[in-house]
């Protein structure tokens, strides 16, 4: 059994899933079932004024934004550049990966299909994708006979489709954020974070002790597997669990450096945290039922 049917008992949604067949329908759906997920599909042609395509964004707006967050929050360019990575991995690697596993569905993006609000010159205000790119899905897809569609024939081969789009964003990006003094290993650790922390996404209000140790092993795996050869054990999905429930969380092999940042604390996530730190630091995130 993939992860992916694993995970489907877990999901909870105000909206129904049937109707959803479009790429803006199963992202308004993702959006309804965690708040955290930000990512829409539009059309480039109605798009708001203010979005520009991420390949027109970059040169332009990208050192200005790390620089302005660098001077608002007095820290050095690495841990600007760091930080806002991270905004944006949040709201588009962790929407993509749950759009594939629930949807089964990986778009196939290129940087003019991505389209971002900046208004305030740092702080990204919307993501946005083209509702009109083409994707890979499996053979039971609603829209597996759309010009828009390639089908392939199993979920392994769909994972591969979500490495590649990884790579190919995630290679793109790390040529720039290099430029803005971020490593390639912290880099591809932010990534693989925004991949792994949608499991604790979807565990966050609790999940039974057999689901969490069930799922967990499988979650890890995944992520190892779908990550680019770059990106390969940087982040680890973990158990936690108390009396009467469990969540996952993410094991980090790299750190964002948030903690430089005058009042704030290390992520739970942190690899600078010892392991029994930030396993303690979980439990106390399992909500009470």
């Amino acid at each position: 059994m993939h992860i992916s049917a694993q995970l489907q008992p877990i999901w909870h949604s105000k909206k129904s899933s049937d109707p959803c067949h479009t790429l803006e329908e199963q992202l308004a759906w993702l959006r309804n079932a965690d708040d955290n997920i930000k990512l829409k599909a539009s059309d480039p042609k109605k798009t708001e004024n203010d979005h520009l395509p991420l390949n027109l964004w970059l040169p332009k707006h990208l050192h200005s934004a790390i620089e302005l967050f660098s001077k608002k929050n007095e820290v050095n360019q690495n841990v600007a550049a760091s930080m806002w990575l991270k905004s944006f991995n949040n709201q588009f690697f962790t929407s993509l990966v749950a759009l594939r596993l629930k949807f089964n569905r990986v778009p196939i993006i290129q940087f003019n299909d991505i389209f971002i609000s900046t208004p305030n010159g740092e702080k990204i205000k919307s993501l946005q994708i083209n509702k009109h790119c083409p994707f890979v899905c499996l053979s039971d897809d609603p829209l597996f006979s759309e010009s828009q569609a390639t089908t392939v024939s199993n979920h392994e081969e769909l994972d591969l489709a979500l490495t590649h789009l990884l790579q190919q964003v995630g290679g793109g990006l790390s040529v720039l954020f290099e430029q803005e003094k971020l490593k390639h290993r912290p880099f591809w650790g932010a990534v693989s974070l925004a991949v792994s922390v949608f499991f604790m996404r979807l565990t966050e209000n609790g999940i039974s002790h057999k689901q969490a140790n069930d799922i967990a092993p499988e979650a890890d795996k995944w992520v190892e597997t779908i990550m680019p050869d770059i990106g390969k054990g940087l982040a680890h999905v973990r158990v936690a669990e108390n009396t009467t429930q469990a969540i996952l969380y993410v094991q980090r092999e790299t750190c964002c450096m948030k903690y430089k940042i005058d009042g704030k604390k290390n992520c739970a996530t942190c690899q600078l945290l010892d392991e029994d730190k930030r396993h303690k630091k979980n439990i106390k995130r399992i909500p009470s039922k």
